[in-house]
């Protein structure tokens, strides 16, 4: 007697569940799928610590700040990008990475990076102290019987042809002019008297690594875009005090914003708070 065809289609079904439960459980187990491609976010600490000297090294070679920054802010770090390098640096003196000549270097030329940043920590410490070869000096020269027994040419070879030295000049790449496109005030109970400025391309696309100079009276602050990545690669911001007038701007790259930028008691909804900027600067 034949079985109803019901009963053979919820078999055939079951069977095929069962195939590919069984298929996936083999796969995942002992032919787990390689990665390639991963992003810089995604790597493990060692493989980001590596991937931090990395980028010093181009900028050494470079001296793109803006694209190194976007780099460093690529692996997400928790806290400021070039502490976080810092902190790299030191991890790896501590632990072999000086060993070798070539080691010794690379974590140079990191330090190197930071600190003119503006950022400091203890690979500064643990890197040997640079030392300068000294011309090895021959015992015949002094020896001034032999030294007045050698003879020296009075004229170059005549087959020998003296190139002339070309200098050419560094190229210095074109400086970005950027232009206040925005400026407006808003009120946040959370975030109360604050300069918010994003910088931004002519696509407008954030640009990280950019300089911001807020100015009071005699004294000024610099703060740079892209260094909070959860903010975006444009973003930066500043932190104002009452009763303080402040001009912004972009130093060699924009001129100051039209007003004097000046914070004061503002409302969300019934809650009191302190009255802050949005600017944007794009490129032009």
């Amino acid at each position: 007697m034949r079985a109803p065809a019901s009963i053979s289609n919820w078999i055939f079904a079951l069977g095929l569940v069962i195939g590919i439960a069984l298929g996936l459980a083999f796969t995942r187990l002992y032919g787990p799928l390689q990665r390639d491609n991963a992003e810089p976010w995604q790597l493990h600490p060692e493989q980001s610590n590596h991937y931090m000297v990395a980028v010093a090294l181009e900028y050494a070679h470079s001296g793109d700040l803006t694209a190194a920054l976007a780099k460093l802010i690529s692996l997400r770090p928790t806290t400021d990008p070039l502490d976080a390098l810092a902190e790299s640096a030191c991890q790896l003196g501590s632990s072999g990475y000086l060993a070798s000549p070539s080691g010794i270097q690379a974590l140079r030329v990191v330090a190197q990076f930071y600190s003119e940043q503006g950022r400091a920590g203890c690979a500064e410490q643990l890197l040997p102290p640079a030392t300068t070869p000294t011309p090895a000096t021959s015992d015949d020269e002094s020896d001034p019987a032999i030294a007045h027994s050698t003879l020296v040419p009075t004229k170059p070879p005549l087959d020998a042809v003296v190139q002339p030295t070309r200098l050419i000049p560094p190229t210095q790449p074109a400086q970005r002019r950027f232009e206040a496109i925005s400026l407006r005030s808003f009120c946040a109970v959370d975030r109360p008297a604050i300069l918010e400025v994003s910088v931004v391309d002519y696509l407008g696309r954030g640009l990280p690594g950019q300089q911001i100079r807020a100015r009071w009276g005699a004294q000024e602050d610099l703060f740079v875009s892209g260094l909070k990545g959860d903010r975006g690669l444009a973003y930066a911001d500043f932190q104002m005090a009452a009763d303080t007038d402040y001009t912004l701007d972009m130093p060699d790259a924009a001129e100051p914003v039209g007003a004097s930028l000046r914070t004061g008691r503002c409302y969300e909804g019934n809650r009191e708070s302190l009255k802050s900027y949005r600017v944007v600067f794009a490129e032009r």
